[in-house]
Formats: C-alpha cells, sequence, structure tokens
C-alpha cells in the first residue's frame, strides 16, 4: 500500500489500548485512567471513549464489517484510495471542534499529557489510526478465548432473554415503527454459542498478531490473567509504559480494585471446561499459554 499518511498535529501521541472484546481492556483502561492516562470525557459503562467508539464503527459500518464480523474491514485497508479518503476525513474531524467530545475544551494539538483510548475494535482499524499517530504506544491485552466466549455469549442469552420478555408488549404497542424495528430479535447470533464467540476471537488475535507484528511502535503486551494474579508488578509497568507520573499509593490503591478470581474463571463451569478440551491444541491458545 502506498503512503497515506495524515499524520494529526498532536502535542502527545496517543496510548492505543487494544485487545478482544471481554479481554480485560475495560479494567485495564479503567485502573489507567485512575492512575493518570486521559481516556475521554464521555465514557460508556465499559470505559470506552463514545467518541472514538462511533468512530470506529462508521468506519466499520461503511464497509460492511460490524464488531462480531469485522473481516470486510481487511478488504477496506487494502484499498489504497479508500484508506486516503477515509483517513483525510478522520484527521479534519479529529482536527475540529467535533473533538471535543473526547477532550472537552481542549484541542489535540494544544493537549500535552497522556491520553488516549480503547475499543476493542481498533484491533482491526489500527492501520488506518497509525496513519494519523504514527508515534502512538500500543498496549495489547490477551485473555484466554474461553473465557471470552463465555463473557460473550452470557452477554448475548441475556439479551435475547431480555428481548423475549418484552416481545409481547412491543408487538401490541402503538408505534410508527414496523413490527420487526421495535421487537424483531437484534444482537449477535454468532456470540450466542461458545463455537461463534471462540472463533471471533481467534480472528481478533490472529489481526492484531499481524498488525503488531514488525511495528516500529513501542508495544505492550500483556496477559488479562498474569495482571490479575499480579496487579502490584504489572499495573507499575503499564504506567510507565505510558509515561505516567503515579505513586506507590496509587497503584496500591489500583490494586486492591482488581478482581484476581476473574481469571480462568471457566474452569469452574462444566460446559466451558469440555469445550476448552476441544480447543486446547489450537495454536493460539498454544501461542499465549492457554
Amino acid at each position: 500500500m502506498a503512503n497515506t499518511a495524515v499524520p494529526m498535529p498532536v502535542a502527545r501521541q496517543p496510548v492505543i489500548i487494544l485487545g478482544m472484546h471481554r479481554s480485560g481492556t475495560s479494567m485495564i483502561s479503567e485502573r489507567l485512567d485512575q492512575l493518570g492516562l486521559f481516556v475521554g470525557r464521555e465514557l460508556q459503562d465499559d470505559h470506552e471513549s463514545t467518541f472514538f467508539l462511533d468512530l470506529n464503527d462508521q468506519i466499520m459500518a461503511r464497509v460492511s464489517a460490524a464488531w462480531d464480523y469485522p473481516k470486510p474491514i481487511l478488504d477496506f485497508l487494502a484499498c489504497d484510495e479508500a484508506v486516503r479518503m477515509t483517513a483525510a476525513a478522520l484527521a479534519a474531524d479529529l482536527s475540529s471542534r467535533r473533538i471535543r467530545t473526547f477532550m472537552g475544551r481542549e484541542m489535540l494539538d494544544a493537549f500535552d499529557k497522556p491520553w488516549g483510548w480503547k475499543d476493542p475494535r481498533t484491533v482491526f482499524t489500527l492501520p488506518l489510526w497509525l496513519r494519523l499517530f504514527p508515534g502512538a504506544r500500543l498496549v495489547y491485552i490477551v485473555r484466554n478465548g474461553i473465557d471470552v466466549a463465555k463473557s460473550l455469549m452470557v452477554r448475548e442469552r441475556k439479551l435475547l432473554s431480555l428481548r423475549s420478555q418484552r416481545f409481547d408488549d412491543r408487538m401490541k404497542k402503538f408505534s410508527l415503527r414496523s413490527c420487526l424495528e421495535r421487537a424483531g430479535y437484534k444482537g449477535s447470533p454468532r456470540c450466542l454459542s461458545l463455537a461463534g464467540g471462540f472463533d471471533l476471537w481467534e480472528e481478533y488475535v490472529q489481526r492484531a498478531d499481524e498488525n503488531l507484528r514488525g511495528l516500529p511502535n513501542p508495544t505492550l503486551t500483556m496477559r488479562y490473567e498474569d495482571v490479575l494474579s499480579d496487579p502490584k508488578t504489572h499495573l507499575p509497568e503499564l504506567a510507565r509504559f505510558c509515561e505516567l507520573e503515579t505513586t506507590a499509593d496509587a497503584i496500591a490503591k489500583a490494586a486492591k480494585q482488581i478482581d484476581g478470581s476473574r481469571a480462568l474463571a471457566f474452569t469452574s463451569d462444566p460446559e466451558s471446561a469440555a469445550f476448552y478440551e476441544t480447543v486446547k491444541e489450537n495454536p493460539w491458545m498454544k501461542k499465549f499459554g492457554y
């Protein structure tokens, strides 16, 4: 691909937190926020910046991709002209007053403290963002694929159950919207099963590996389970990598908020443990020591 870089005039390059959905990126983002990394003025409950999440969603939607079916983004990234157009449009938006949704009153070219964002979709859109922020620092979090798949399945089944409970009321309710729009199933059918969620995990870790391989950018890779088991070691490492000025007391306070029992949760669930036996020889599971 030809050079389509559109470097942003920023006072400081961002920290981009990468990782598959349900892999602990929310916990990492929240702890780093607590230690001094600015991750956005408007945040969702999962500590994702609504600004960068919306942009990634738009990038994917415009090329017929989605968070749970991300592969069409690869065809987009292979088209130099498509990337050039999108990168230029993003650069214009980030240089406009729209960025205040993320920054507040500040503008990027004057913001001189550690900042960044977390959104799992960035695993796939990363090459585009690196054209705007070629010096970004990258934090990559990996979690056992079975726990990821189980977490996705539980979430999607809860949403399906909730929609099912509301179905009759929504069908009877008068509305100008169609019955399909207000009552039909909406969600990620792929993630209603362990197999579907695990397959999606494979796509994300493979793409992260491809994107990060050979990059000159400072990159820190951590396993979620390692952070849970020894936060007093890994949180200072994360803080140093992100160039945060923090204290031992702040690290200790952040470490206390980490629940170590969440590591390898699948082992206490018979269905997940049985599924693990079918995928434990998977090359990505073996690569990360799972």
